[in-house]
C-alpha cells in the first residue's frame, strides 16, 4: 500500500522554496509545464533597480525534467537610474526515480544546475563566475499521516571565472565546493513548512579550506482563485541564520513566485 496515497506530493513538493523544488525528485505528471515569474519587490526599497527572473519546468517523460530560467532586472524610476538588461541565465535537468521501488512517495533525483552572467549586470547581481551545480537528492515520507517530508540532497559547486569582476557575498565561498544538505518539511491545510540545514565546504576541492553552515527555516503560502485554478501564487518568508569565515549572520527574507500549469494532463504509472 503507498503510505502517500491522498497526499498530492507533486503539488507539495513544487510548493517549497525555490531551492528545494530545483533539486528534490517531483512527482509531477509526463507532460507538465509549469512557467513562472518571481518579481523582487523588495528591491523597491534597497536597490535602484528591479529583478524579474522568470522561467519554467517541463516534465518531458517519467523520469526527466528540465528548467530554465532568465535572471532580468529594470530601473523602477524610484531613485537612480541602474539601467536594464539581462543579469544571468540558469539551466537545470534532473533524471528522477532511480530507484523504481521507492516510488511510494520517496524518490531519487540527480541532476544539475549550469548557471552565468549575461552581459554586464550590475556588480550586485552576479559574482562574476560560473557555476556548474551537479546533485544527487531524495526524499521520504516521514509521516504520512502528517504530511510530513524529509530530504536529503549531495553535491558541487564549481567555479569557472569570467571576464568580470569577482564579487562574493559575505560567507560565499570563493573556491570549488561541497554541499550536504538534510531537512524536513510538512504541509499544512493553509501553508507549508521547511526546516533546512546545510553545510558547505571547500576542503576537498579547492585550496581554501573553509566551512559554512546554515539554517533555514521557511513558510510558503499557496493562494489559488479556486481549487481548479491553473494560476497560484506563494508567498515565501524565512529566516536564516549562518556561520562561516566572515563571521555569524541573522537574516530575515520573503518572495513572492507567480506560477502558472500549462499541462498536465497525463498520469505518472
Amino acid at each position: 500500500m503507498n503510505p502517500a496515497a491522498g497526499w498530492d506530493i507533486a503539488e507539495f513538493i513544487d510548493g517549497l522554496p525555490d531551492l528545494l523544488t530545483d533539486r528534490l525528485p517531483g512527482f509531477d505528471r509526463m507532460g507538465a509545464m509549469r512557467l513562472y515569474v518571481r518579481p523582487h519587490f523588495g528591491d523597491l526599497l534597497r536597490r535602484d533597480y528591479l529583478r524579474v527572473p522568470f522561467g519554467g519546468r517541463a516534465k518531458f517523460s517519467e523520469n526527466i525534467e528540465s528548467s530554465a530560467e532568465l535572471q532580468t532586472y529594470f530601473t523602477h524610476g524610484i531613485s537612480d537610474a541602474a539601467g536594464y538588461g539581462l543579469a544571468g541565465i540558469r539551466l537545470g535537468t534532473k533524471c528522477e526515480h532511480l530507484l523504481p521501488s521507492l516510488n511510494n512517495g520517496a524518490g531519487v533525483s540527480v541532476g544539475f544546475i549550469y548557471q552565468t552572467p549575461l552581459s554586464r549586470p550590475p556588480q550586485a547581481l552576479t559574482d562574476g563566475h560560473r557555476h556548474f551545480q551537479p546533485y544527487v537528492a531524495a526524499t521520504r515520507p516521514l509521516v504520512p499521516a502528517w504530511k510530513l517530508l524529509g530530504y536529503a540532497s549531495v553535491g558541487a559547486d564549481l567555479l569557472e571565472r569570467t571576464p568580470m569582476s569577482a564579487h562574493f557575498g559575505r560567507n560565499q565561498l570563493h573556491g570549488n565546493s561541497l554541499s550536504y544538505v538534510a531537512g524536513a518539511a510538512r504541509e499544512w491545510p493553509r501553508f507549508r513548512a521547511s526546516l533546512t540545514a546545510t553545510v558547505t565546504s571547500s576542503r576537498w576541492v579547492s585550496d581554501e579550506n573553509r566551512n559554512v553552515y546554515a539554517l533555514r527555516p521557511e513558510i510558503v503560502v499557496p493562494w489559488k482563485l479556486h481549487p481548479a485554478a491553473r494560476t497560484q501564487l506563494l508567498f515565501t518568508l524565512g529566516a536564516r541564520t549562518v556561520w562561516g569565515p566572515d563571521g555569524h549572520q541573522l537574516g530575515l527574507s520573503s518572495s513572492m513566485r507567480i506560477e502558472f500549469l500549462l499541462r498536465r494532463n497525463r498520469a505518472a504509472k
